[in-house]
């Protein structure tokens, strides 16, 4: 697997009369380094003594002289020789500015140039990444120092902005404070720090060593070691090779961008198909984050083909399932409404059993739109009762998907279901069955709910509001500001807040029963007490009858005579006292049962 391994001092590599190059393949990620690592490579070069061990490199290399002249493949290793490429360019502009140098002084220039440079040719010793930017921000860097041998990138925007730049920049002021002299020094120090190369004879080697060795500068994520794992496997197959597999994975990353989304539609795969013989993995009951690489290592080594041809297939169904406008153009505008609903309440784990749904239909010849819609819809307010009571518990979620699909595949097995309205009608029985009991619910509803979930109290209100809306009178209740903030927000009609206004003290203690503050804390939480705003800040702790009647600048109501549902009984009140909470509650729980009821409904 290995074919060298050989420390060497960086002058090796940069070696001005050498003709070897080195190369980052387009499928690894940008230049990430930051300035504490800049930082810390500075501080080494300057406080240790010469020959300081800077880490490991691993290049792919097919011909056994390496060093004869090729381009070798940095597999690992990136993030040092970029870093070291831009502190040699930085101390050539340091030393160039130099008035009057001797003749040492004029060769240690000639090298440095031949150390970025293959002697006598335009060609780079080093070429860094091609993503985000990076190959064209270094080409920037070298366009100013050495204008005559490489033409200034077109079109290069928000250069200052971006990695490559600031660690020059970096490098560049760190060594405005050192004298000529200590330069050269530093310069001396740089060409003989230490550097392990191991050089192996194909990418699969390399993506095996890679995961192992890396554990130096950036770390790497699960995906990325399950990417490296894949390529490494498909590199073996005659039918795919590093390119084309690489261009398929960022297709599949490109539908999942965001890394924690990427980890956990892995881990819904694994656990909603484990029951499949060619997906189980021994010893690995439910994927989590801690076994997630050992299950996607031992998937690959079986058969890689099939697996990344399912990871396709499965990450355009997630896909659209965690993005409404994708789902609506796939499955059409009911499913989308629903999937919407089921985001809002940040219900991921449910998106696990939906990937299952969608392909039971597929292969039942369902309605695959409309079984997604049904079963989004009641898993929504299913979620909503989860959330509001924490029943069941957080952990005990994906256990209980895994449970539910273990036992609907009995029933599929078994020719239970006559089509899909008894398929839905089994997974509304059985998500009832671990549901919050009414009991439960009720307490909740009708204690401190604000206190106890603000999403899921927020999300109630909408949805109250929502019912309730008209194409005349419809708002979006869910529209957020430029910071991406809600701009409908829950409003205590009581303010929660101690110190109430008098006027407020005046109408709570009129019945002479209680303090202000007793029924403040009683009741200000209360749903009860709990309306929309998107002018929260403007109504804030101002006393009853101004809060009902304000109006903006432009003389329109943004108090409770706005045109809200939830409103509109506030907007007959003169006064506000804890019986008024107290029936307004009971109101908006059976409200709040009929629109989001697991019982009524189911």
């Amino acid at each position: 697997m290995i074919s060298s391994v050989q420390d060497y001092p960086v002058s090796h590599y940069f070696n001005p009369d050498g003709v070897q190059q080195f190369f980052i393949p387009k499928y690894q990620r940008e230049y990430v380094w930051r300035r504490d690592n800049w930082e810390a490579l500075f501080n080494d070069l300057e406080d240790a003594p010469s020959g300081h061990f800077l880490g490991s490199i691993i290049c792919v290399n097919n011909q056994k002289d390496s060093m004869a002249g090729s381009r070798l493949e940095l597999i690992d290793g990136q993030q040092r020789f970029t870093t070291i490429s831009l502190l040699f360019c930085a101390l050539y502009r340091k030393l160039k500015t130099h008035p009057d140098p001797d003749d040492d002084l004029t060769v240690e220039l000639v090298n440095l140039k031949n150390r970025v440079f293959l002697k006598g040719t335009n060609s780079w010793r080093f070429e860094p990444s091609e993503q985000a930017q990076n190959k064209a921000d270094f080409q920037r860097i070298l366009s100013d120092l050495f204008p005559k041998q490489v033409p200034a990138p077109k079109g290069l925007k928000n250069f200052g902005n971006r990695r490559i730049a600031k660690a020059y920049a970096y490098f560049t002021d760190r060594l405005e404070a050192l004298s000529d002299d200590q330069t050269v020094a530093l310069l001396d120090k740089l060409k003989a720090a230490i550097l392990v190369k191991i050089e192996v004879p194909s990418h699969s080697d390399a993506f095996v060593l890679f995961e192992t060795i890396n554990n130096r500068g950036i770390p790497l994520s699960a995906i990325d070691i399950i990417k490296n794992n894949l390529l490494a496997e498909l590199d073996k197959r005659e039918e795919y090779g590093i390119d084309r597999a690489f261009e398929e994975w960022k297709d599949l990353i490109d539908l999942l961008p965001e890394p924690a989304v990427q980890e956990r539609f892995l881990r819904h795969l694994y656990n909603m198909f484990k029951y499949l013989k060619s997906v189980e993995v021994k010893g690995c009951s439910r994927a989590t984050r801690s076994n997630l690489i050992t299950i996607y290592d031992t998937l690959l080594r079986r058969r890689p083909v099939w697996v990344f041809q399912q990871l396709q297939e499965k990450a355009k169904t997630y896909s659209a399932l965690i993005n409404p406008v994708d789902a609506k153009e796939k499955w059409g505008d009911s499913t989308s409404l629903a999937l919407q609903d089921l985001h809002r309440l940040g219900a991921a784990p449910a998106y696990a059993f939906l990937v299952w749904v969608s392909q039971v239909a597929k292969s039942q010849k369902w309605d695959e739109g409309h079984a997604l819609q049904q079963t989004a819809a009641y898993l929504t307010r299913w979620f909503f009762w989860r959330n509001l009571t924490d029943t069941p518990a957080t952990r005990d979620l994906d256990p209980m998907f895994m449970e539910l699909v273990n036992d609907l595949l009995v029933d599929l097995r078994s020719g239970k279901f006559n089509g899909l309205s008894d398929f839905i009608e089994r997974t509304r029985a059985w998500l009832l069955q671990r549901a919050p009991s009414e009991e439960i619910c009720d307490a909740r509803l009708l204690g401190d709910v604000y206190l106890e979930n603000y999403e899921a109290t927020r999300f109630m209100l909408c949805k109250l509001e929502e019912t309730h809306q008209t194409k005349e009178t419809k708002r979006d209740l869910w529209a957020q500001d430029s910071h991406g903030r809600p701009v409908f927000t829950v409003e205590h009609i009581l303010p929660k807040t101690e110190n109430l206004a008098a006027g407020w003290v005046t109408m709570l203690e009129a019945n002479g029963k209680d303090s202000s503050d007793a029924i403040r804390q009683r009741c200000a939480h209360n749903l009860g007490n709990l309306t929309l705003s998107g002018y929260n800040s403007k109504l804030g702790t101002m006393e009853y009858s101004r809060k009902r009647d304000r109006k903006n600048d432009s003389g329109d109501f943004i108090g409770y005579r706005n045109g809200l549902y939830l409103n509109a009984s506030l907007a007959q009140r003169s006064e506000w006292t804890e019986e008024a909470i107290s029936q307004r509650s009971e109101v908006l729980v059976k409200e709040v049962k009929l629109i989001l009821g697991l019982r009524e409904n189911a």
